[in-house]
């Protein structure tokens, strides 16, 4: 294996912790900090609820594949696995900063990931 490869193995596992870490803070803060305290009618709350937690598990599932793929997919599958977790991370970090304003570290993060996951092409 040539060093090339190496970096963007390394990157694509950084990139899958990273995203694991953010996916995982994002359900716990979003239940702890903004679903449980907000006041709102019990249906607004569920699909606030909802969005938290769809969102983490989506990310979780990029994480798991980005983690995945050095070692289980090659050629056009790791191109494909790799942009479409690009893909779904940084519309949501894009949106993440054009919601917040740019106020909200999570959107970036989310760009960064995105970033780095290309590497791993």
């Amino acid at each position: 294996m040539d060093l090339s490869h190496l970096i963007a193995d390394l990157a694509l596992y950084l990139a899958g912790g990273l995203t694991l870490l953010v996916a995982l803070a994002h359900g716990w803060l979003g239940a702890t900090k903004i679903v449980e305290p907000a006041q709102a009618a019990p249906s607004a709350k569920r699909i606030l609820h909802a969005i938290m937690f769809l969102s983490a598990v989506y990310w979780f599932a990029a994480g798991l594949l980005l983690l995945a793929t050095p070692t289980q997919f090659a050629g056009n599958v790791r191109f494909w696995v790799v942009i479409g977790c690009v893909l779904m991370l940084g519309g949501g970090g894009i949106g993440n900063v054009w919601a917040m304003r740019g106020r909200h570290f999570g959107g970036y993060a989310l760009l960064a990931i995105s970033g780095l996951a290309l590497f791993g092409i």
